[in-house]
């Protein structure tokens, strides 16, 4: 398991031309409806009104995402695409909480959307949805595709946080078996945020890998310096820490990281084998 980066908005290959393609039907659909008589006469001011409602809806769902409530994002969120189906914002939320759910496929057809309603690459929408795609694409199993989509705001220079579409590119890297360029992405997003915790997570995986495990060591504590991991990728952390410590004869600090991984998880996956581990220890 990896830290990808994808955000609930504050709101290549042959697939990518699919996807591309995916884009442009969805763009003539929005057209069509743009374009009936009900949409184009309605008054200016009442149009207005009901973008507001739709800002305000939306919003509401993103907090149901923020806060873990997927379902009730996704309902909240679809209530405000049939107010404004024009909402790049609602689109890219709504392919989060898709995303969230295992609706993988759904998910890429609303960050498609969101794209192509998006006005320009730099816009901040834009940009925010080429990340979450990237990690839609690596969940995908579609890693070439995945790097493509980070270089992209690798090479941005408009794109204000580059440590995030490096880290996923690492990640996308690391799972192709390319180790070395893993590691070298990992490092260049540190470089840009010394304190980026999901990076060092990263990059301690890659030192794991390498059985260079005082290395994994520092880059796990690092990561959980950084308190910029939810508890799951927590647990995960502490989980790893104990499996290195383990390695190199610490018993000791592996029982104390195993059950710090049962503290921040005790029921997902991470806590249910530090507890399995924590087992055969004692």
């Amino acid at each position: 398991m990896s830290q990808c980066e994808s955000r609930v908005p504050s709101g290549a290959s042959g697939r990518l031309q699919s996807g591309i393609f995916a884009r442009f039907v969805w763009g003539l659909v929005l057209a069509f409806v743009l374009s009936l008589p009900g949409c184009a006469s309605m008054d200016p001011k009442v149009a207005e009104e009901q973008r507001q409602l739709a800002a305000a809806t939306r919003d509401v769902g993103l907090d149901h995402l923020r806060n873990g409530r997927t379902a009730m994002a996704i309902r909240k969120i679809r209530a405000a695409i049939e107010l404004d189906p024009a909402d790049p914002g609602s689109h890219l939320g709504l392919g989060e909480a898709y995303r969230r759910k295992g609706m993988l496929e759904e998910s890429e057809a609303e960050l498609l959307l969101a794209l192509e309603l998006s006005e320009r690459p730099s816009d901040f929408n834009y940009q925010e949805t080429v990340v979450n795609l990237s990690a839609l694409y690596i969940q995908m199993e579609r890693y070439h595709e995945a790097g493509v989509l980070c270089d992209t705001l690798i090479d941005d220079p408009t794109f204000a946080t580059p440590w995030r579409a490096l880290t996923n590119r690492g990640w996308a890297e690391y799972r192709l078996g390319r180790l070395d360029l893993a590691r070298a992405s990992f490092e260049q997003a540190i470089d840009f945020h010394p304190r980026y915790s999901p990076a060092h997570l990263n990059l301690g995986i890659v030192e794991q890998d390498q059985r260079r495990w005082m290395q994994a060591i520092a880059h796990y504590e690092l990561a959980v310096e950084g308190n910029r991991l939810p508890h799951g990728a927590l647990a995960e952390t502490n989980y790893r820490m104990a499996e290195a410590y383990i390695a190199i004869g610490q018993r000791g600090k592996a029982i104390e990281h195993f059950s710090m991984a049962i503290e921040k998880s005790p029921y997902g996956e991470w806590g249910e084998q530090s507890r399995s581990y924590l087992e055969r220890l004692r």
